[in-house]
């Protein structure tokens, strides 16, 4: 109950909180920074709020947090000026940055991968074997929004496999990473697409704690093409000098004990890296074009 209702006040706080759109070099009186869960929701508020008490004594300015249910709400609270920082994968990193001029400020790393694949997840036991075996059958997505949860698993099977998950399989949106990799442990569909494919990136391990055998009972079909990491944008007008705090901030957070234990818990994150060059998200802006109808 207490996890419920720390949740339920964070989204209440972020959907009625409005902080206005941010003038050039505008310094908000308290920081919003946002993301949507990959996994549930109640754990990611936990994680949340002490990172948001280690970025507010960094920045001299509080921090409040917002966890939206979808991508979709979470690009539009910062066009509304509700949410400063946005963590997004990179499908709605290039959603926020196309539509409201968002800037790209730090790229999540993993284990020195700046880059992650889809993985498609089928029980060892359905006799699965190969992608053509997926036609006719049931498939659990997350997002209509995430990249590797939907974006890029769609369109690897359709130009690369020729399979059309519209008219070739049935398909659910789970709502997150971990409650795909559920379904298809359960066997309640028969493939379930995740992050994975790089360094410590899996999908199955999002619901290993509760699930230990997960990864004898789920196996990996495959992968898609590289997919840029997730990371955080800022709103375009805030002040030069604290983009710049926030952005130290969470690369020295990164690096101690405890912020460290944290970002993993939170984003599978070993370290976050100053983005050099926008143009690396040019891969999501094609793939996104097959959704744009």
């Amino acid at each position: 109950m207490k996890r419920t209702l720390k949740t339920l006040m964070a989204l209440v706080l972020a959907g009625t909180m409005y902080v206005g759109f941010a003038q050039d070099g505008a310094v908000p009186s308290t920081l919003v920074v946002g993301m949507v869960p990959s996994r549930e929701a109640d754990a990611i508020v936990d994680s949340l709020e002490p990172i948001a008490q280690m970025l507010s004594e960094r920045i001299g300015i509080p921090v409040e947090t917002f966890v939206s249910t979808n991508f979709v709400g979470l690009v539009e609270a910062m066009g509304t000026g509700r949410v400063h920082v946005g963590m997004f994968g990179p499908a709605g990193l290039v959603q926020a940055m196309d539509a409201h001029g968002a800037q790209p400020l730090l790229a999540s790393v993993r284990q020195g991968s700046t880059t992650y694949r889809s993985q498609f997840n089928v029980r060892c036991d359905s006799g699965i074997e190969s992608f053509e075996d997926l036609r006719g059958k049931t498939i659990a997505w997350v997002d209509p929004g995430s990249a590797s949860g939907y974006q890029f698993p769609y369109v690897t099977l359709r130009e690369l496999y020729g399979i059309d998950p519209d008219t070739e399989m049935t398909g659910i949106f789970a709502g997150s990473h971990d409650a795909a990799a559920l379904a298809v442990y359960l066997g309640d569909v028969d493939v379930a697409v995740t992050f994975g494919g790089s360094p410590g990136s899996d999908g199955r391990e999002t619901i290993e704690g509760d699930y230990p055998d997960v990864k004898e009972v789920v196996c990996i079909l495959g992968y898609s093409a590289d997919i840029p990491n997730d990371g955080m944008v800022i709103l375009p007008g805030i002040d030069a000098e604290l983009k710049d705090k926030i952005a130290d901030a969470f690369i020295e957070i990164a690096n101690t004990e405890e912020g460290k234990a944290l970002t993993q818990a939170l984003f599978n994150v070993t370290e976050f890296a100053r983005v050099s060059d926008p143009a690396v998200y040019d891969i999501v802006r094609e793939v996104s074009r097959t959704f744009q109808r």
